[in-house]
């Protein structure tokens, strides 16, 4: 089973480091994609970066987290800590809509 989400941690210290050159990556059919702590994507933050004047799009002591692309809503939704709590008290989400269920049975 392939994990939902990555923290730069973990992501950055292996082979799936090349997605930094990219944006994403895929595997196993699944598109991960890099955010910043708010879920913006790369290409977001690339852009607002250069709004501001900033050389880099997150900054480092910034996360960027490699996430399956079809949870990026949900990341955004619920923000960077709880999206991580509901994964690791619920090992067992694989779908956003699993995901969403949960959040209404804890409201």
């Amino acid at each position: 089973m392939l994990p939902i989400l990555l923290t730069e941690e973990s992501w950055m210290n292996s082979n799936l480091s090349i997605a930094r050159h990219y944006g994403a990556i895929n595997i196993q059919g699944h598109r991960y994609i890099i955010v910043d702590k708010k879920g913006r994507d790369l290409y977001e933050c690339s852009r607002l970066a250069d709004e501001e004047g900033r050389e880099k799009a997150i900054e480092s002591g910034e996360p960027a987290d490699l996430i399956r692309a079809d949870f990026q809503n949900m990341y955004r939704k619920l923000g960077r800590d709880k999206f991580i709590v509901i994964l690791k008290t619920h090992p067992e989400v694989s779908t956003p809509n699993e995901m969403s269920r949960i959040v209404r049975r804890e409201k």
